[in-house]
């Protein structure tokens, strides 16, 4: 009881500390209404796929062979907004908000969160006969279990600094993930956290925009997020303390791209070792300056990388 009471201290001095710093405008207790994420970051080219309870959000874009994008943990569609504007005219490129994140917001049931859950919603989502697939951070995780479990669907997989093996994670994900925070955290999710956490996922600091910036905290902040953000995040904790979490990495058959930055911070660049070991068959590109999000980062060099894959 002492070491909690200690704990609880320590916690509240934070918060006040929090305050003193950055003033209640940014300490993150606000909810943005979905009405108003949607005028902030919808376009024209915005639809939504109802699946238990969520109005998913996802852009389905030019024609030819599909291509399914799935972004990272605290992310959304518009981090492939490069990669877009770069292959749409080669490919039919549908990204979308998984469950959780971004405008299409929490699960009913977090439970849905789950790898096996996250599975079969993509299965229910791309209802296609065969595409390929690339997925970054936590997308990436998913997208190789997709095509672990549905190989015959999967014609190409590219994996984007992907969560595979378990590792110490990222300051944010622990602390909004401790059992004394989480309470708290589902209500507060100061800007500055977000801030720190964006300049970790770039190598290059000085691409980090305060545009960039806003994004990431604005979608944090999207009603109901901060709440399905602790939840993925709790259940991240747990998956990593996992030992048989890459168990399955060496059975997946599908063509496989592995990209990563060197300078990752979230994930680190050593897995890619990991992977060069267990998946020997797959392509390895590593991205010498960059951060955990390439893709974002240097959308012409690594769209360039994806498509010479792909073809």
């Amino acid at each position: 009881m002492c070491h909690l009471v200690v704990r609880i201290s320590l916690v509240a001095a934070l918060l006040v500390s929090v305050l003193d710093v950055t003033g209640c405008s940014t300490l993150g207790v606000s909810n943005i209404p979905v009405d108003q994420m949607k005028m902030n970051y919808s376009t024209g080219d915005d639809k939504f796929f109802s699946y238990k309870g969520m109005e998913v959000r996802y852009r389905d874009e030019g024609s030819g062979p599909v291509l399914v994008l799935l972004h990272g943990v605290c992310s959304s569609l518009e981090t492939w907004d490069g990669w877009v504007s770069q292959m749409k005219g080669q490919f039919r490129v549908i990204r979308l908000d998984i469950p959780g994140f971004g405008i299409t917001g929490p699960a009913l049931d977090r439970n849905d969160y789950s790898i096996e859950r996250a599975v079969e919603f993509l299965d229910t989502f791309a209802t296609h006969a065969n595409f390929s697939i690339a997925g970054n951070s936590l997308g990436g995780y998913i997208a190789w279990n997709y095509a672990l479990k549905y190989p015959h669907k999967v014609n190409k997989l590219i994996l984007i600094d992907p969560v595979g093996y378990t590792q110490k994670m990222p300051w944010l994900l622990r602390f909004a993930s401790n059992p004394v925070i989480r309470p708290m955290a589902r209500h507060i999710m100061p800007r500055m956290f977000f801030d720190k956490a964006v300049y970790q996922v770039y190598g290059d600091k000085s691409k980090v925009t305060p545009e960039i910036k806003k994004r990431y905290f604005e979608f944090a902040m999207r009603e109901g997020n901060k709440g399905s953000y602790v939840d993925i995040f709790t259940l991240m904790r747990k998956q990593n303390e996992s030992p048989t979490l890459s168990n399955e990495i060496p059975n997946i058959k599908a063509p496989t791209l592995v990209m990563w930055g060197t300078k990752d911070e979230w994930i680190p660049f050593e897995n890619l070792d990991k992977w060069k070991k267990d998946l020997p068959s797959a392509t390895f590109i590593s991205y010498d300056g960059a951060g955990h999000v390439p893709m974002e980062e240097l959308p012409e060099i690594t769209a360039k990388d994806a498509l010479e894959f792909l073809r």
